[in-house]
């Protein structure tokens, strides 16, 4: 199978070469040719400018062309570079630097997950507390006030459960 699969591949690559046409192109006809004078240019200056440069290479080749160089060179003095000036390196941090740990924990957990300033569950439970003591204590003076009285009338009662 493999084999066959190497002939066919073969067989596709060298299709288009079985194909190619070996005749040559038809000439172009003079009125598909392109019109110089329509694309902006001048065929005069290009003229010009290649008897220019021929005329250059003959005189390099011949050692008779006049070579001026010139060097420029500008003295001055380098603007300062202050790469830390308007930063407090010793008072808060960096600007641009790495986030810091909260900084961090905040910029990733949403507004919704995180905890308050004071956990709200936790102040209602202590409330609830309070006010559950306070509620007990009140119970247990009721009580001992009703022993006294009834004790007072002469009645036999039990001690109340409650300790205060």
């Amino acid at each position: 199978m493999r084999e066959l699969a190497l002939f066919a591949l073969m067989l596709s690559l060298s299709l288009p070469a079985w194909a190619q046409d070996t005749a040559p192109a038809p000439p172009v006809p003079a009125e598909a040719q392109i019109d110089a004078t329509k694309l902006g240019v001048s065929l005069a200056r290009i003229e010009r400018g290649l008897r220019v440069t021929a005329a250059r290479e003959k005189q390099k080749q011949n050692g008779s062309a006049l070579r001026l160089e010139f060097q420029v060179q500008v003295y001055g003095q380098a603007p300062k570079i202050e790469v830390l000036k308007g930063l407090d390196l010793f008072n808060g941090p960096v600007p641009g630097s790495s986030p810091t740990h909260r900084q961090f924990i905040e910029h990733v957990t949403p507004q919704i997950y995180r905890s308050p300033v004071a956990p709200i569950s936790a102040l209602a439970g202590w409330v609830a507390m309070q006010f559950w003591e306070k509620s007990k204590k009140t119970r247990c003076e009721e009580e001992i006030a009703n022993y006294r009285a009834l004790l007072m009338q002469g009645v036999s009662v039990s001690a109340p459960r409650c300790t205060q």
